[in-house]
C-alpha cells in the first residue's frame, strides 16, 4: 500500500498488492473525499465507513455496485454523511476511510480529498501538445450527456486501445443517477483496460503540466456560466468534461473537447482554470501500469 501527499495535504493513495477485505486510507483532516477503483472482477460491491482517529463518524454505507448488466451509485444523506453520486461529504471532518469490498480482482483503490487551489503561475515553457484521437460525444441522436464517455474514450485510444464509445458509454452507465458521469464508474471502466485509473484533485494547471510531461493528458470536469470560457460550444454547462491536451506556446489550454463541432479547441488558460478550479479541480488520470504519477501529487 502506498501512501503519497497531494496538495500540502496527506492523502491515502493505495496501490493494492495485498487485497484485505477492509482497507483503511488515511488523510489529513477533510470534508470531502473522492474514491475510485480499479477492478477486474465482474461483479462487486463497494462500502465505505468514515472516521476520525478511533472513532467511527459514520456506519458502513454502501457507496457502489456493478455487474456485467448494470452499475449503480447509492446516494444518501444519513447522520451528517452524505454521497452525491460520487463525491463523499461529511458535516464533521474525517481523517480515514474504510473501504470494503470482496477483494477477488481489485487492483487498486484510491482515496482523493480537495487540494487548495491556487491560480498557476505564468506559462514558461515551450508548446507541448499531445496527439490525442478525436471522439465527439454526439453519436446517438438525441443524446447529449455523453461527454464523459467521449473524453475517455479519446484516453484510452491515446494509450493505445481500441476503444467504441458505444462500448465505454454502456460501461460506465450509472442506473441510479440515469447518466455517464460518475466519474467513479469511468475511472473503473479504464482500469479494466489494463490501466491504472483514478480521481484526483489536481489543483492547478501547472500540476496538470507535469502529467503531460509523463505523456499522461488528462480528462478535466469543469463548469461555466455564460460568458465565461471564451470558445465553449454550449453557452454554459453545470458539468462538463473534455481532455487536455497540451499548451500553446503562450501557455493556453489545448483541448479535445467532445462537444465542439471541430473537436480540438483551445481555451484561454486563466478562463478554464478557474472554471475548472471552481468545479473542484477533480481529473480522470489514466496511465499505462508501470509508468508512476503518485509522486505528481505529492
Amino acid at each position: 500500500m502506498e501512501r503519497v501527499a497531494m496538495g500540502g495535504r496527506a492523502v491515502g493513495f493505495a496501490l493494492v498488492t495485498d487485497p484485505a477485505a477492509v482497507t483503511t486510507l488515511r488523510c489529513a483532516p477533510a470534508l470531502e473525499c473522492v474514491l475510485s477503483w480499479n477492478s477486474f472482477a465482474e461483479s462487486g460491491e463497494i462500502e465505505f465507513a468514515l472516521r476520525s482517529g478511533a472513532a467511527h463518524i459514520s456506519p458502513w454505507l454502501p457507496f457502489a455496485r456493478w455487474s456485467p448488466q448494470s452499475r449503480r451509485s447509492f446516494p444518501c444523506n444519513l447522520l451528517g454523511v452524505s454521497v452525491l453520486t460520487d463525491i463523499i461529504r461529511s458535516e464533521v471532518p474525517f481523517d480515514a476511510v474504510q473501504v470494503r469490498t470482496d477483494p477477488e480482482g481489485l487492483q487498486s483503490l484510491a482515496l482523493a480529498t480537495p487540494t487548495p487551489l491556487q491560480p498557476s503561475f505564468p506559462f514558461a515553457g515551450g508548446a507541448r501538445i499531445h496527439d490525442v484521437p478525436l471522439q465527439t460525444q454526439y453519436v446517438v441522436e438525441g443524446e447529449a450527456g455523453w461527454c464523459s464517455p467521449a473524453s475517455l474514450t479519446m484516453l484510452l485510444r491515446f494509450h493505445g486501445i481500441d476503444a467504441r464509445i458505444e462500448d465505454v458509454a454502456a460501461g460506465v452507465f450509472d442506473e441510479i443517477y440515469s447518466g455517464y458521469g460518475n466519474w467513479a464508474f469511468n475511472v473503473a471502466y479504464a482500469g479494466t483496460q489494463s490501466l491504472r485509473a483514478a480521481l484526483a484533485y489536481v489543483g492547478s494547471l501547472d500540476i496538470a503540466e507535469l502529467f503531460l510531461e509523463r505523456n499522461l493528458p488528462l480528462a478535466l470536469s469543469y463548469a461555466w456560466e455564460e460568458g465565461e470560457l471564451p470558445g465553449a460550444p454550449l453557452p454554459r454547462s453545470a458539468g462538463h468534461l473534455a481532455v487536455l491536451c497540451g499548451f500553446t506556446s503562450n501557455g493556453d489550454c489545448v483541448m479535445n473537447d467532445p462537444a465542439a463541432a471541430r473537436i480540438r479547441t483551445i481555451y484561454p488558460r486563466r478562463a478554464l482554470e478557474r472554471c475548472w478550479q471552481r468545479h473542484g479541480g477533480v481529473a480522470y488520470v489514466l496511465a499505462p501500469v508501470g509508468i508512476p504519477f503518485t509522486d505528481l501529487l505529492a
